[in-house]
């Protein structure tokens, strides 16, 4: 229970009301990205107390215009559960301010250019022209050979990864800079999709805005790709052309550009992973909570759902429910796929290098260059395999401390 009484004015002033639907508001603190689906009763309540209304006087208010006794009380306790106001008295809620990352900070002026009408011809051109290029020299189509740009071996991947790393980074800027072209901020963060470690741009404060003014910073990441896979396949189709000369160490890097771009753009899509067009699929289809509504109606196909999650799938929304019925098959479909793409690409590759490092530093003298080569294929390995698992952990010590 919160410290908020009859007699207490609820501090909402900075939160955004916005319908959603015709009996629905979107409640919610940009600063923080939280949000709360409310009734219309909800919405007018947040309006009176944001109005400077005591919650007791706002309750009155609410019934004298509708004729039904309002509990405004309990609609206060629910807010401070969900997390969108603070429940604390006024002299104990000294909340420290929000940590954003500084690329959303940026003037929205400033890089609103970047996703007007004119940018996203240029990032559309840009695909459309990458795929012309692809149908037209086949033989610039990505093979995972490509990642393998010097005989050595453990050269090869660190500068694959780092250079991975470099442009994953570059698609995560771009969301939040397409974010700070709406107003909205966010923050930068590692997680995890299904066994995949990932970079993510917290852009929850989008919920605030309407539907339309999302698919920008959703897609954002998606076309700065495209352009980056352009920016790649261009010279090579110019060179196998024999328009240009290129190094056959640049023709191999920028072979290893396009096949890291690729399968950035091919991740993207795996809409069970929620990854971008998870959002703009759920943006489209006016989904509220579609990936845990349909996790939780697959599970109770093999297992019995606790009391909490029961209770979820019960009051999941109408729109959830029936999109989780075609949207199910896309998710078991993906299970499906990551487990075979773990039991014949990651279990093989890591196998093959922890074996290679092994032999190398049983084998090579101590401290010698080769010796360092293998440990440091050992901790690149290590860390791959690991990461995912510490975000597993950091995640459910995190909700543990939130429920305590």
């Amino acid at each position: 229970m919160s410290g908020l009484g009859l007699d207490s004015r609820p501090r909402v002033g900075n939160l955004v009301v916005r319908q959603e639907d015709e009996d629905e508001y979107v409640v919610g603190d940009p600063a923080t990205g939280t949000f709360v689906v409310v009734p219309e009763v909800g919405a007018r309540l947040v309006e009176l107390f944001a109005a400077g209304r005591s919650v007791a006087e706002a309750a009155d208010e609410v019934e004298r215009r509708t004729g039904e006794p309002v509990d405004a009380l309990d609609f206060v306790e629910v807010l401070v559960e969900a997390g969108v106001i603070d429940g604390r008295p006024d002299e104990a809620a000294a909340t420290p301010p929000a940590k954003y990352w500084s690329v959303s900070r940026i003037p929205a002026r400033l890089v609103r250019p970047l996703f007007g009408r004119v940018a996203w011809t240029g990032y559309v051109a840009a695909l459309v022209a990458t795929l012309v290029m692809f149908a037209a020299e086949p033989s610039l189509l990505p093979h995972y050979e490509d990642t393998f740009i010097f005989p050595d071996v453990v050269l090869s991947l660190l500068i694959t990864n780092v250079v991975v790393v470099v442009l994953t980074i570059v698609h995560e800027v771009w969301h939040a800079l397409a974010g700070a072209a709406v107003g909205v901020p966010s923050r930068l963060r590692v997680e995890r999709r299904g066994i995949f470690p990932v970079l993510e741009t917290d852009l929850t404060g989008l919920w605030a805005l309407p539907p339309e003014r999302r698919y920008g910073p959703f897609l954002a990441g998606m076309a700065i790709d495209s352009v980056l896979l352009f920016a790649a396949v261009a010279p090579r189709f110019a060179w196998s052309r024999g328009w240009v000369e290129l190094p056959p160490e640049l023709v191999r890097f920028l072979a290893m550009v396009v096949f890291s771009q690729a399968v950035k753009l091919a991740f993207q899509t795996l809409a069970y992973l929620r990854t971008d067009m998870y959002l703009v699929m759920a943006t489209a289809t006016g989904c509220r909570n579609l990936h845990q509504v349909t996790r939780l109606s697959l599970k109770r196909w093999i297992r019995r759902l606790s009391t909490e999650e029961s209770t979820i799938l019960r009051h999941a929304h109408d729109t959830d429910l029936r999109v989780s019925r075609w949207y199910r098959l896309l998710y078991l479909a993906g299970l499906i796929w990551m487990i075979w793409f773990a039991i014949h690409f990651l279990w093989p590759s890591a196998k093959v290098t922890f074996g290679w490092a092994a032999g190398v530093l049983i084998g090579a003298p101590l401290a010698s260059a080769y010796w360092w080569e293998g440990i440091a294929l050992l901790v690149f390995a290590s860390f791959n395999v690991l990461l995912p698992l510490g975000v597993i952990v950091r995640n459910r010590r995190r909700t543990r401390k939130a429920l305590a």
